[in-house]
């Protein structure tokens, strides 16, 4: 019963949250929860791997996640996923094709999976379904655009400054060279910056 219990309690968080991108009619929520997996991600373990085809959208309800390209030996993180965030390989999963990218569990987490077959098919049952597909897309392609434009007109400085003020969670959590992976440059860069805004402060 608890476990029963627990199972609604998550899904009415879920949906409530949900109630941000579109609200749907108890019908639709009755489809769409018959469809939603929930999964319980161990610290190290892949939301997607290199090379495997992206199959979900998730939705954290608890846990971090980090996005990243490893080449050449090298890591270049591009993005975190926080409690409350959609993630996705979103290119992988719209195409089927394979993923150029890992989404790694930096801790232990909880997501709600929503997969690619299922909401392809909801998307032909409702126009709220089409529409919160629409919003998971625009969600997902802002949290990239945003990236990319900090790159262009902020210095690593004013970006690290906005992940202070922005994502203090990162701050706290992560391993200083992912963060500094994030931003662009070495730890060795990064540990100037933070000595130097020690200083000023």
């Amino acid at each position: 019963m608890d476990v029963v219990c627990n199972y609604e309690k998550m899904l009415t968080k879920l949906r409530k949250a949900f109630d941000r991108f579109v609200v749907l009619e108890d019908d639709e929520w009755e489809k769409f929860k018959e469809v939603i997996i929930i999964r319980v991600f161990r610290k190290g373990e892949y939301f997607v791997k290199e090379s495997e085809t992206c199959k979900y959208v998730g939705f954290i309800d608890k846990g971090l996640f980090r996005y990243y390209y490893q080449i050449d030996g090298q890591q270049y993180t591009r993005q975190f996923f926080f409690h409350n965030n959609f993630m996705a390989n979103y290119e992988s999963y719209i195409t089927n094709e394979t993923s150029n990218a890992w989404i790694e569990a930096l801790e232990d987490a909880t997501v709600f999976l929503i997969p690619r077959d299922s909401l392809f098919e909801l998307y032909t049952q409702s126009l709220n379904f089409q529409k919160l597909g629409r919003k998971v897309a625009e969600y997902l392609f802002l949290t990239v655009s945003t990236k990319y434009k900090s790159f262009l007109l902020e210095t690593a400085e004013e970006r690290y400054l906005d992940l202070i003020k922005n994502r203090p969670k990162v701050i706290q959590n992560i391993p200083q060279y992912m963060i500094a992976s994030y931003l662009g440059i070495t730890p060795e860069g990064l540990s100037r910056i933070r000595k130097r805004l020690y200083r000023n402060n």
